[in-house]
């Protein structure tokens, strides 16, 4: 008898005998990680190394690149509130150093993203796991027409 013949009536004699009723979670679908919903069909395997503490590169890449992207977020949203309030108050000549630094950052971080995502794509296993890569150049004229819209069309 082959080991996984030998694994799977086991696993249904302990079935049958109710082993497993009542043990928390019972009856739910196993809760993924973002590394395992990557790696789609190899989930278990990622599973069982995120369990370990390790994983592939190209997952680890993957986990920097969530929190890069809500660190972009993050800043977007700061030069838009500057923006705001430089719209509400009329405080350009003050706000606007601190406007351009945001999208400074943005740029910078907007640019390191990129570099990572393209790194990514380039390392992860299969199309079905690429990532679209964020178009830097296009969100940053996307920055610069909320500063031109803010000051009613007379440029940022």
């Amino acid at each position: 008898m082959r080991f996984e013949q030998l694994v799977e009536n086991r696993i249904l004699e302990a079935i049958e005998e109710g082993v497993f009723e009542g043990l928390p979670g019972e009856g739910a679908r196993l809760p993924l990680r973002d590394a395992e919903r990557l790696a789609g069909d190899l989930w278990l395997a990622h599973h069982i190394l995120g369990n370990a503490g390790t994983l592939p590169e190209w997952l680890e890449l993957a986990k920097t690149i969530e929190l890069d992207r809500e660190r972009l977020a993050a800043l977007e949203a700061e030069h838009g509130a500057l923006v705001e309030r430089a719209r509400a108050t009329g405080e350009w000549r003050r706000l606007a150093p601190l406007i351009a630094e945001r999208r400074r950052e943005f740029a910078a971080a907007a640019r390191a993203l990129r570099t990572k995502q393209d790194r990514y794509n380039m390392e992860a296993p299969g199309v079905a796991n690429e990532r679209p890569a964020i178009w830097v150049e296009e969100r940053l004229r996307m920055l610069d027409a909320r500063v031109r819209e803010a000051r009613g069309g007379a440029g940022g």
